[in-house]
């Protein structure tokens, strides 16, 4: 069976595939790119992917590079801080455009009346 390797990382990609399937999918351990079988013209053009034809062809299994579990984690962390800044950046733009814009006298108009209704502090 070919291997997969992916052309962002350099890494061999792992493969699993469901019962009974003729498709199998290909995830990239660092940067969880994840290609299917279907798409063949992916693996031609190499584009994100590419088979590695045999096990004889490759350089020996110790000078491939392999994720180690905290490269995973960070990955993880990574993938959750960008959904996380992203969330934030959308939920701003929504924010901004869903309150009017308020003109620069007004706003000043309005801090000036709301000191002169509050009532002085006593100690």
């Amino acid at each position: 069976m070919d291997s997969v390797e992916c052309t962002h990382c350099q890494v061999t990609m792992t493969s699993w595939s469901a019962a009974g399937s003729p498709m199998r999918y290909f995830q990239c351990p660092l940067c969880a790119r994840t290609y299917a079988s279907q798409y063949d013209e992916v693996f031609r053009a190499r584009a994100g992917a590419r088979r590695v034809e045999s096990l004889s062809r490759q350089p020996p299994p110790s000078s491939l590079p392999v994720a180690s579990p905290e490269d995973g984690r960070w990955a993880t962390v990574r993938a959750r801080a960008s959904r996380w800044f992203t969330r934030l950046e959308t939920e701003q733009r929504l924010v901004a455009r869903a309150l009017p814009p308020v003109p620069r006298a007004q706003a000043l108009e309005a801090r000036s009346d709301v000191a002169a209704v509050r009532p002085a502090r006593t100690r």
